[in-house]
């Protein structure tokens, strides 16, 4: 009998170990895959996140445009609730006034299709916001009734 109970706490421990290891994994899985940070709805922070990517809007819109100029007969928009704020660093330390930000953008044409995935990085600093960098991630095709937008008129982008 005491053979018995101390096999069934043994496979009992294993197993448990065993789905705490799974869940662990997952949540760390869960947390990569969601890798942008949004912030409490309605607090400061997203407030203060939503101001300062209004006042980057035209900066983020512009990149855009110059982007897809080679792919699209159209200038795909962004909407400000499309840009997510990836990475914010100050370069020059603590307390400093220059600010690096890693931005996803997403762009689209006519009723929000998606035309890709886009990453910025900007650099603010005092009264100059520069573009460090525009990575351009993923393309989506457009449906058959906006092929027309395409340069050339190519299947994909």
């Amino acid at each position: 009998m005491k053979k018995l109970v101390a096999l069934f706490l043994i496979v009992f421990i294993v197993a448990s170990a065993i789905f705490l290891i799974d869940q662990a994994h997952n949540k760390n899985m869960t947390k990569q895959v969601a890798d942008i940070y949004q912030p409490p709805e309605k607090s400061r922070e997203e407030l203060y996140q939503d101001n300062y990517i209004s006042l980057l809007m035209p900066y983020i819109q512009k990149e855009v445009a110059s982007y897809y100029s080679k792919i699209l007969k159209s200038t795909p928009h962004v909407a400000p609730y499309d840009v997510n704020v990836l990475d914010v660093k100050r370069p020059n330390g603590y307390r400093s006034f220059v600010f690096e930000l890693k931005l996803k953008v997403i762009p689209y044409v006519g009723p929000h299709i998606g035309v890709g995935v886009d990453y910025i990085t900007m650099k603010i600093a005092s009264r100059k916001i520069t573009i460090e960098s525009f990575e351009h991630i993923k393309s989506y095709n457009l449906p058959p009734h906006y092929q027309h937008l395409l340069i050339n008129n190519r299947k994909e982008q």
